[in-house]
Protein backbone atom coordinates (compact mmCIF):
# COMPACT_ATOMS: atom_id res chain seq x y z
CA UNK A 1 0.00 0.00 0.00
CA UNK A 2 2.60 2.29 0.75
CA UNK A 3 4.58 1.54 -2.34
CA UNK A 4 1.29 2.53 -4.24
CA UNK A 5 1.22 5.69 -2.08
CA UNK A 6 4.31 6.76 -2.96
CA UNK A 7 3.60 6.25 -6.99
CA UNK A 8 0.53 7.95 -6.79
CA UNK A 9 2.98 10.72 -5.35
CA UNK A 10 5.31 10.65 -7.79
CA UNK A 11 2.69 10.02 -11.35
CA UNK A 12 -0.87 12.40 -10.70
CA UNK A 13 -2.11 10.20 -13.79
CA UNK A 14 -1.71 7.20 -11.75
CA UNK A 15 -3.75 9.24 -8.91
CA UNK A 16 -6.32 9.87 -11.42
CA UNK A 17 -7.13 6.76 -12.82
CA UNK A 18 -7.14 4.96 -9.19
CA UNK A 19 -10.13 7.48 -8.54
CA UNK A 20 -11.77 7.20 -11.57
CA UNK A 21 -11.85 3.46 -10.71
CA UNK A 22 -12.84 3.80 -7.56
CA UNK A 23 -16.17 6.04 -8.71
CA UNK A 24 -16.81 3.83 -11.52
CA UNK A 25 -17.20 1.02 -9.25
CA UNK A 26 -19.48 3.25 -6.57
CA UNK A 27 -21.88 4.44 -9.78
CA UNK A 28 -21.83 0.63 -11.02
CA UNK A 29 -23.04 -0.72 -8.04
CA UNK A 30 -25.12 1.79 -6.43
CA UNK A 31 -26.40 3.36 -9.38
CA UNK A 32 -30.44 3.58 -9.21
CA UNK A 33 -33.18 5.00 -11.97
CA UNK A 34 -36.78 5.59 -10.67
CA UNK A 35 -40.03 6.54 -12.34
CA UNK A 36 -41.58 9.44 -10.57
CA UNK A 37 -44.66 10.92 -12.85
CA UNK A 38 -45.77 10.55 -16.43
CA UNK A 39 -48.09 13.96 -16.77
CA UNK A 40 -49.26 12.91 -20.44
CA UNK A 41 -47.72 10.66 -23.24
CA UNK A 42 -45.08 12.92 -24.15
CA UNK A 43 -43.95 13.37 -20.64
CA UNK A 44 -41.78 11.85 -18.30
CA UNK A 45 -39.67 12.69 -15.27
CA UNK A 46 -36.83 10.41 -13.94
CA UNK A 47 -34.91 10.14 -10.42
CA UNK A 48 -31.26 9.20 -10.96
CA UNK A 49 -29.85 7.91 -7.70
CA UNK A 50 -25.95 7.48 -7.04
CA UNK A 51 -24.72 9.29 -10.20
CA UNK A 52 -22.24 11.43 -11.71
CA UNK A 53 -23.64 14.94 -13.00
CA UNK A 54 -21.57 14.04 -15.95
CA UNK A 55 -22.92 11.31 -16.58
CA UNK A 56 -26.91 13.31 -16.90
CA UNK A 57 -25.62 15.90 -18.82
CA UNK A 58 -24.06 13.14 -21.12
CA UNK A 59 -27.74 11.92 -20.92
CA UNK A 60 -28.87 15.47 -21.66
CA UNK A 61 -27.00 16.78 -24.59
CA UNK A 62 -27.71 12.81 -26.06
CA UNK A 63 -31.12 13.28 -26.03
CA UNK A 64 -31.24 17.03 -27.75
CA UNK A 65 -28.91 16.54 -30.45
CA UNK A 66 -28.02 12.63 -31.40
CA UNK A 67 -31.04 10.25 -31.39
CA UNK A 68 -32.01 10.54 -35.12
CA UNK A 69 -35.33 11.05 -36.50
CA UNK A 70 -37.34 11.81 -39.77
CA UNK A 71 -37.82 15.37 -40.92
CA UNK A 72 -38.64 17.27 -44.17
CA UNK A 73 -35.28 18.09 -45.82
CA UNK A 74 -35.83 18.73 -49.24
CA UNK A 75 -38.93 21.22 -50.91
CA UNK A 76 -39.68 21.42 -54.57
CA UNK A 77 -42.11 24.13 -55.36
CA UNK A 78 -44.06 23.42 -58.13
CA UNK A 79 -46.55 26.55 -57.80
CA UNK A 80 -46.72 28.91 -54.60
CA UNK A 81 -48.67 32.18 -55.70
CA UNK A 82 -49.78 32.39 -51.76
CA UNK A 83 -48.12 35.56 -49.90
CA UNK A 84 -45.28 33.78 -48.69
CA UNK A 85 -41.86 33.42 -49.65
CA UNK A 86 -40.34 29.88 -50.74
CA UNK A 87 -37.57 30.06 -48.64
CA UNK A 88 -40.09 30.94 -45.47
CA UNK A 89 -42.42 28.15 -46.83
CA UNK A 90 -40.03 25.63 -46.77
CA UNK A 91 -38.39 26.58 -43.48
CA UNK A 92 -42.05 26.19 -42.20
CA UNK A 93 -42.28 22.88 -43.71
CA UNK A 94 -38.69 21.35 -42.38
CA UNK A 95 -40.24 22.32 -38.80
CA UNK A 96 -43.12 20.24 -38.65
CA UNK A 97 -42.89 16.77 -36.85
CA UNK A 98 -43.44 13.78 -38.63
CA UNK A 99 -44.54 10.63 -37.44
CA UNK A 100 -42.47 7.48 -38.00
CA UNK A 101 -39.83 5.22 -36.93
CA UNK A 102 -36.50 6.64 -38.04
CA UNK A 103 -34.81 3.11 -37.29
CA UNK A 104 -36.71 1.79 -40.58
CA UNK A 105 -35.51 4.50 -42.42
CA UNK A 106 -32.00 4.38 -44.10
CA UNK A 107 -29.35 6.86 -43.75
CA UNK A 108 -29.18 9.16 -46.79
CA UNK A 109 -25.58 9.41 -46.97
CA UNK A 110 -24.78 5.57 -45.65
CA UNK A 111 -22.29 3.14 -48.23
CA UNK A 112 -24.86 1.51 -50.58
CA UNK A 113 -24.34 -2.18 -50.82
CA UNK A 114 -22.43 -3.93 -53.14
CA UNK A 115 -25.64 -5.70 -55.00
CA UNK A 116 -26.98 -2.22 -54.95
CA UNK A 117 -27.77 -0.36 -58.27
CA UNK A 118 -26.74 2.92 -59.53
CA UNK A 119 -29.65 4.45 -58.49
CA UNK A 120 -28.78 3.45 -54.58
CA UNK A 121 -25.76 4.94 -54.42
CA UNK A 122 -24.79 6.95 -51.23
CA UNK A 123 -26.32 10.58 -51.91
CA UNK A 124 -29.45 9.25 -53.74
CA UNK A 125 -32.95 9.26 -52.74
CA UNK A 126 -34.57 5.75 -52.72
CA UNK A 127 -37.37 4.41 -50.91
CA UNK A 128 -35.26 3.42 -48.47
CA UNK A 129 -33.74 6.56 -47.46
CA UNK A 130 -36.67 8.99 -48.35
CA UNK A 131 -40.06 9.38 -47.44
CA UNK A 132 -42.35 11.48 -50.18
CA UNK A 133 -45.12 14.49 -49.01
CA UNK A 134 -47.32 16.03 -51.20
CA UNK A 135 -49.24 19.32 -50.58
CA UNK A 136 -51.52 20.79 -53.09
CA UNK A 137 -54.14 22.83 -51.54
CA UNK A 138 -55.99 25.93 -53.85
CA UNK A 139 -58.29 28.77 -53.09
CA UNK A 140 -61.04 29.40 -55.57
CA UNK A 141 -63.86 31.85 -55.70
CA UNK A 142 -66.06 29.49 -55.69
CA UNK A 143 -65.04 28.52 -52.17
CA UNK A 144 -65.43 32.26 -50.89
CA UNK A 145 -68.55 32.49 -52.31
CA UNK A 146 -70.32 29.21 -50.21
CA UNK A 147 -68.17 30.89 -47.48
CA UNK A 148 -70.13 33.90 -47.48
CA UNK A 149 -73.70 31.99 -47.84
CA UNK A 150 -72.97 29.65 -44.82
CA UNK A 151 -72.15 33.00 -43.05
CA UNK A 152 -74.90 34.93 -44.38
CA UNK A 153 -77.50 32.21 -43.10
CA UNK A 154 -75.68 31.50 -39.74
CA UNK A 155 -75.86 34.96 -38.94
CA UNK A 156 -79.51 35.07 -39.80
CA UNK A 157 -80.11 32.12 -37.08
CA UNK A 158 -78.08 34.37 -34.54
CA UNK A 159 -80.69 36.93 -34.75
CA UNK A 160 -83.65 34.91 -35.00
CA UNK A 161 -82.11 33.28 -31.61
CA UNK A 162 -81.43 36.51 -30.03
CA UNK A 163 -85.17 37.72 -30.84
CA UNK A 164 -86.58 34.86 -29.17
CA UNK A 165 -84.63 35.47 -26.27
CA UNK A 166 -85.40 38.96 -26.32
CA UNK A 167 -89.51 37.87 -26.57
CA UNK A 168 -89.13 35.71 -23.05
CA UNK A 169 -87.67 38.14 -21.44
CA UNK A 170 -90.54 40.51 -21.75
CA UNK A 171 -92.99 38.09 -21.28
CA UNK A 172 -90.94 37.75 -17.99
CA UNK A 173 -90.90 41.46 -16.74
CA UNK A 174 -94.83 41.46 -17.58
CA UNK A 175 -95.39 38.45 -15.11
CA UNK A 176 -93.20 39.92 -12.55
CA UNK A 177 -93.66 43.87 -11.90
CA UNK A 178 -91.89 43.96 -8.87
CA UNK A 179 -88.61 43.41 -10.20
CA UNK A 180 -87.77 47.16 -10.91
CA UNK A 181 -84.40 46.54 -12.76
CA UNK A 182 -85.29 44.14 -15.07
CA UNK A 183 -85.90 46.78 -17.47
CA UNK A 184 -82.10 47.17 -17.86
CA UNK A 185 -81.53 44.03 -18.37
CA UNK A 186 -83.48 44.24 -21.40
CA UNK A 187 -81.95 46.87 -23.02
CA UNK A 188 -79.88 45.75 -26.20
CA UNK A 189 -77.34 48.14 -27.31
CA UNK A 190 -76.88 48.76 -30.96
CA UNK A 191 -73.75 48.18 -32.38
CA UNK A 192 -72.18 49.56 -35.91
CA UNK A 193 -72.10 46.05 -37.00
CA UNK A 194 -73.95 43.96 -35.86
CA UNK A 195 -72.56 40.84 -37.53
CA UNK A 196 -69.22 41.57 -36.26
CA UNK A 197 -70.30 41.45 -33.04
CA UNK A 198 -72.19 38.25 -33.03
CA UNK A 199 -68.91 36.63 -34.96
CA UNK A 200 -67.17 37.96 -31.88
CA UNK A 201 -69.49 36.01 -29.45
CA UNK A 202 -69.83 32.34 -31.47
CA UNK A 203 -65.97 32.63 -31.42
CA UNK A 204 -65.46 33.46 -27.14
CA UNK A 205 -67.47 30.32 -26.49
CA UNK A 206 -65.46 27.50 -25.43
CA UNK A 207 -66.35 24.49 -27.37
CA UNK A 208 -64.74 21.17 -25.10
CA UNK A 209 -65.60 18.56 -27.50
CA UNK A 210 -64.28 20.35 -30.43
CA UNK A 211 -61.24 18.32 -32.33
CA UNK A 212 -58.51 20.00 -34.74
CA UNK A 213 -59.22 19.54 -38.34
CA UNK A 214 -56.91 17.27 -40.39
CA UNK A 215 -58.08 19.41 -43.27
CA UNK A 216 -57.39 23.17 -44.44
CA UNK A 217 -60.51 25.42 -42.54
CA UNK A 218 -61.92 28.68 -43.18
CA UNK A 219 -61.83 31.74 -41.42
CA UNK A 220 -65.13 33.43 -42.65
CA UNK A 221 -65.21 36.41 -40.18
CA UNK A 222 -67.89 38.83 -41.33
CA UNK A 223 -66.23 41.79 -43.67
CA UNK A 224 -63.74 40.69 -44.42
CA UNK A 225 -62.04 38.66 -47.34
CA UNK A 226 -62.45 35.10 -47.56
CA UNK A 227 -59.27 33.19 -46.56
CA UNK A 228 -58.34 29.56 -46.34
CA UNK A 229 -56.06 28.05 -44.03
CA UNK A 230 -53.75 25.35 -44.86
CA UNK A 231 -52.84 22.87 -42.03
CA UNK A 232 -50.05 20.58 -41.74
CA UNK A 233 -52.83 17.90 -42.33
CA UNK A 234 -53.12 18.72 -46.00
CA UNK A 235 -49.53 16.95 -46.19
CA UNK A 236 -50.23 14.01 -47.84
CA UNK A 237 -47.82 10.69 -48.04
CA UNK A 238 -46.93 9.69 -51.10
CA UNK A 239 -45.26 5.96 -51.09
CA UNK A 240 -42.86 5.16 -53.10
CA UNK A 241 -41.85 1.77 -53.99
CA UNK A 242 -42.37 -0.79 -51.90
CA UNK A 243 -42.78 1.97 -48.77
CA UNK A 244 -46.72 0.26 -48.84
CA UNK A 245 -46.02 -2.96 -47.82
CA UNK A 246 -42.96 -2.66 -46.03
CA UNK A 247 -44.94 0.33 -43.80
CA UNK A 248 -48.75 -1.14 -43.92
CA UNK A 249 -49.33 -0.22 -40.63
CA UNK A 250 -46.49 2.63 -39.56
CA UNK A 251 -49.33 5.27 -40.07
CA UNK A 252 -46.99 7.57 -41.33
CA UNK A 253 -48.30 11.00 -41.35
CA UNK A 254 -47.52 14.39 -39.20
CA UNK A 255 -47.23 14.16 -35.48
CA UNK A 256 -49.78 16.98 -35.46
CA UNK A 257 -52.39 18.02 -37.83
CA UNK A 258 -53.47 21.34 -36.77
CA UNK A 259 -50.15 23.10 -37.37
CA UNK A 260 -50.93 26.11 -39.68
CA UNK A 261 -48.58 26.24 -42.41
CA UNK A 262 -50.37 29.17 -44.89
CA UNK A 263 -53.22 31.31 -45.67
CA UNK A 264 -54.59 31.30 -48.97
CA UNK A 265 -57.07 34.09 -50.73
CA UNK A 266 -59.21 33.78 -53.49
CA UNK A 267 -56.63 32.28 -56.49
CA UNK A 268 -53.95 31.51 -54.34
CA UNK A 269 -52.63 28.22 -54.91
CA UNK A 270 -49.98 26.11 -53.26
CA UNK A 271 -48.19 23.18 -55.23
CA UNK A 272 -45.26 21.16 -53.73
CA UNK A 273 -43.26 18.07 -53.41
CA UNK A 274 -41.53 17.58 -49.71
CA UNK A 275 -38.61 14.72 -49.29
CA UNK A 276 -38.20 13.76 -45.72
CA UNK A 277 -34.88 12.08 -44.64
CA UNK A 278 -33.10 10.93 -41.29
CA UNK A 279 -31.25 12.91 -39.49
CA UNK A 280 -30.14 14.38 -35.94
CA UNK A 281 -29.80 17.25 -33.62
CA UNK A 282 -26.37 18.30 -34.90
CA UNK A 283 -27.44 18.77 -38.38
CA UNK A 284 -30.43 20.62 -37.38
CA UNK A 285 -32.77 21.52 -34.44
CA UNK A 286 -35.82 20.38 -36.74
CA UNK A 287 -34.08 16.77 -35.79
CA UNK A 288 -34.16 17.11 -32.09
CA UNK A 289 -36.52 14.45 -30.77
CA UNK A 290 -37.46 16.70 -27.61
CA UNK A 291 -39.10 20.29 -26.79
CA UNK A 292 -36.78 20.18 -23.53
CA UNK A 293 -34.55 17.47 -21.80
CA UNK A 294 -33.17 18.83 -18.00
CA UNK A 295 -32.05 18.02 -14.84
CA UNK A 296 -31.90 19.52 -11.60
CA UNK A 297 -30.34 18.43 -8.15
CA UNK A 298 -32.69 16.60 -5.43
CA UNK A 299 -33.22 19.21 -2.34
CA UNK A 300 -33.32 17.40 1.29
CA UNK A 301 -35.30 19.60 3.41
CA UNK A 302 -35.28 19.73 7.14
CA UNK A 303 -37.38 21.14 10.08
CA UNK A 304 -35.04 22.75 12.50
CA UNK A 305 -37.95 23.39 15.12
CA UNK A 306 -41.27 23.56 15.01
CA UNK A 307 -43.27 26.01 12.96
CA UNK A 308 -46.59 26.98 14.10
CA UNK A 309 -50.32 28.74 12.82
CA UNK A 310 -49.64 32.20 10.95
CA UNK A 311 -46.11 31.15 10.20
CA UNK A 312 -46.79 27.94 9.23
CA UNK A 313 -49.49 29.32 6.94
CA UNK A 314 -47.60 31.87 5.61
CA UNK A 315 -45.19 29.23 4.85
CA UNK A 316 -47.42 26.79 3.22
CA UNK A 317 -49.19 29.76 1.07
CA UNK A 318 -46.66 31.83 0.70
CA UNK A 319 -43.55 30.52 0.16
CA UNK A 320 -43.15 27.51 -0.69
CA UNK A 321 -46.44 25.97 -2.07
CA UNK A 322 -46.53 21.92 -2.54
CA UNK A 323 -43.26 21.76 -0.33
CA UNK A 324 -44.98 21.32 2.89
CA UNK A 325 -48.34 20.86 4.62
CA UNK A 326 -50.35 21.84 7.25
CA UNK A 327 -50.95 19.28 10.27
CA UNK A 328 -53.10 19.81 13.15
CA UNK A 329 -51.16 20.28 16.07
CA UNK A 330 -51.42 18.00 19.40
CA UNK A 331 -50.36 19.22 22.71
CA UNK A 332 -50.19 15.24 23.97
CA UNK A 333 -46.83 14.82 21.47
CA UNK A 334 -45.30 18.31 22.77
CA UNK A 335 -47.07 20.63 20.90
CA UNK A 336 -47.80 23.97 22.41
CA UNK A 337 -51.32 25.04 23.89
CA UNK A 338 -53.07 26.61 22.06
CA UNK A 339 -51.63 26.24 19.02
CA UNK A 340 -53.67 25.25 15.85
CA UNK A 341 -51.90 23.58 13.39
CA UNK A 342 -47.97 23.08 12.56
CA UNK A 343 -45.98 22.83 9.22
CA UNK A 344 -44.98 19.78 7.85
CA UNK A 345 -42.69 18.64 4.63
CA UNK A 346 -44.79 16.57 2.06
CA UNK A 347 -43.10 16.79 -1.05
CA UNK A 348 -39.29 17.32 -1.53
CA UNK A 349 -39.67 16.86 -5.66
CA UNK A 350 -41.55 19.92 -5.76
CA UNK A 351 -39.04 21.79 -3.86
CA UNK A 352 -37.20 24.45 -6.82
CA UNK A 353 -34.33 25.91 -3.81
CA UNK A 354 -35.69 29.01 -4.65
CA UNK A 355 -35.70 30.15 -0.78
CA UNK A 356 -38.11 32.79 -0.52
CA UNK A 357 -38.58 31.66 2.40
CA UNK A 358 -35.38 32.88 4.02
CA UNK A 359 -37.09 36.27 3.23
CA UNK A 360 -38.83 36.12 6.50
CA UNK A 361 -35.87 35.89 9.59
CA UNK A 362 -37.48 33.26 11.45
CA UNK A 363 -38.21 30.67 8.80
CA UNK A 364 -34.91 31.26 7.17
CA UNK A 365 -33.25 29.96 11.05
CA UNK A 366 -36.06 27.62 10.75
CA UNK A 367 -35.51 25.40 8.01
CA UNK A 368 -32.25 23.85 6.05
CA UNK A 369 -32.49 23.14 2.42
CA UNK A 370 -29.55 20.94 0.92
CA UNK A 371 -28.87 20.00 -2.89
CA UNK A 372 -27.73 16.25 -2.77
CA UNK A 373 -25.21 16.13 -5.13
CA UNK A 374 -25.60 13.08 -6.56
CA UNK A 375 -29.42 12.87 -6.68
CA UNK A 376 -31.17 14.01 -9.65
CA UNK A 377 -34.62 14.37 -10.86
CA UNK A 378 -34.83 14.18 -14.49
CA UNK A 379 -37.60 15.43 -17.30
CA UNK A 380 -38.08 14.70 -21.09
CA UNK A 381 -40.29 15.97 -23.02
CA UNK A 382 -41.12 14.30 -26.59
CA UNK A 383 -41.87 16.26 -29.34
CA UNK A 384 -44.07 13.32 -30.56
CA UNK A 385 -42.34 11.07 -32.96
CA UNK A 386 -41.63 8.41 -29.82
CA UNK A 387 -42.28 8.11 -26.28
CA UNK A 388 -40.14 9.14 -23.73
CA UNK A 389 -38.82 6.11 -22.55
CA UNK A 390 -37.87 5.24 -25.84
CA UNK A 391 -36.26 7.73 -26.06
CA UNK A 392 -34.35 7.67 -23.24
CA UNK A 393 -33.83 3.83 -24.38
CA UNK A 394 -32.05 5.28 -27.21
CA UNK A 395 -30.23 7.95 -25.37
CA UNK A 396 -28.92 5.09 -23.51
CA UNK A 397 -27.38 2.58 -26.33
CA UNK A 398 -25.56 6.05 -27.99
CA UNK A 399 -24.21 6.61 -24.91
CA UNK A 400 -22.69 2.74 -24.79
CA UNK A 401 -21.54 2.97 -28.29
CA UNK A 402 -19.09 5.89 -27.08
CA UNK A 403 -18.20 4.24 -24.54
CA UNK A 404 -17.09 1.02 -26.59
CA UNK A 405 -15.81 3.58 -29.05
CA UNK A 406 -13.61 5.09 -26.46
CA UNK A 407 -12.19 1.99 -24.56
CA UNK A 408 -11.23 0.17 -28.42
CA UNK A 409 -9.17 3.37 -28.89
CA UNK A 410 -7.85 2.78 -25.62
CA UNK A 411 -7.15 -1.02 -26.39
CA UNK A 412 -5.30 0.23 -29.68
CA UNK A 413 -3.27 2.98 -28.11
CA UNK A 414 -1.95 0.63 -25.15
CA UNK A 415 -1.59 -2.10 -28.08
CA UNK A 416 1.41 0.52 -30.23
CA UNK A 417 2.88 1.57 -27.46
CA UNK A 418 3.51 -1.84 -26.66
CA UNK A 419 4.59 -2.49 -29.78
Amino acid sequence: MDAYRKECRNDSSVFIISCLHFHLLCYSDNFEMRVLERPSDDELVLELNHVDVSFVNALRRILLSEIPTVAIEMVYMWNNTSLIHDEVLAHRLGLIPIHVDPRRVQDFYAPASEDADEDEEAGNPTDRNTIVFRLQVKCTKQDAVEAAKKQKKATAQQQQQQQKMIQKKTTKKGADDDDDDSEDDLVVPKSQNPELENAAKMASKPKPNAKPSSSSTTATIPQRPYTKHVYSGDLVWLPQGDQKQRWKNANIRPVYDDILIAKLRPGQEIDLECHARKGTGKDHAKYSPVATASYRLYTEIELLHPIYDDLAEELVHVYEPGVFELVPTNPSKGDPAGSRVKAKVCNTYACTMSRNYMRNPELAKAIRMVRIPDRFIFSIESVGMHSPAVLLAEALKVLQAKCRRVQDLADQTILLQES
